[in-house]
């Protein structure tokens, strides 16, 4: 978003005319340099401070598009109702965008992800702590939907969706894993049952939450 959208949002939001000099103070900056970056892109710092200053979210889905890239940061939308279950699993209700979440472009290239094919879920259970706790964001990777060893899938298991360790056994047996001892692996041998309601969705390459 650059500077001049940003202004016209909060004018917009806030029901009034928002100046350079408005802005300025925000970013902690000239009204010289607030005008000279007028057309310039906004970092995600940028943005957040202007969030915090003037109390709104100018980085939610109905002001920026799915996916969208600035200097420093790219867009992942934000399926704010998907949630993947760590237990008994989540049947899947609403799969629309709710919001944005930015990452620092470094972090994206760090964790190989596939922007266009990344979307940010919420985790719901406790089978997999304590890696992943109830309520943590989870970024997944759909193009990524390959079984190594080990590593934490989004999956969905006869209509609903797991965040579970996967391990493959040749030819078509799927070991499906949780890290909390309280839960038993289980096998689905896709070859016996070509039939059965299973997909990798993608990888969670990344997860987090916020201090509590």
């Amino acid at each position: 978003m650059k500077l001049y959208e940003a202004i016209e949002e909060l004018t917009g939001k806030l029901r009034r005319k928002v100046s350079y000099t408005d802005i300025a103070i925000a970013l902690d900056v000239t009204r010289q340099y607030a005008n000279q970056i007028k057309d310039k892109e906004l970092s995600c710092e940028q943005l957040e401070r202007l969030d915090k200053h003037f109390d709104v979210n100018l980085a939610s889905a109905n002001t920026l598009p799915k996916i969208q890239n600035t200097e420093d940061c790219i867009s992942i939308p934000v399926l704010g109702e998907v949630s993947a279950s760590m237990g008994y699993g989540v049947t899947v209700y609403n799969e629309v965008q709710t919001a944005i979440y930015s990452i620092s472009r470094q972090l994206a290239k760090d964790l190989g992800v596939s922007t266009s094919q990344t979307e940010m879920i919420f985790a719901q259970g406790d089978s997999m702590m304590p890696t992943i706790e109830g309520g943590d964001s989870l970024l997944v990777d759909h193009a990524r939907k390959e079984i190594y060893d080990g590593k934490i899938y989004c999956v969905r298991i006869d209509g609903q969706l797991y965040a579970k360790r996967l391990q493959k056994i040749p030819p078509d047996t799927v070991v499906i894993v949780s890290d909390n001892p309280k839960y038993r692996s289980f096998e689905i041998d896709l070859r016996r049952c070509p039939d059965y309601d299973f997909e990798v969705i993608g990888e969670i390459r990344w997860w987090g939450r916020v201090a509590r």
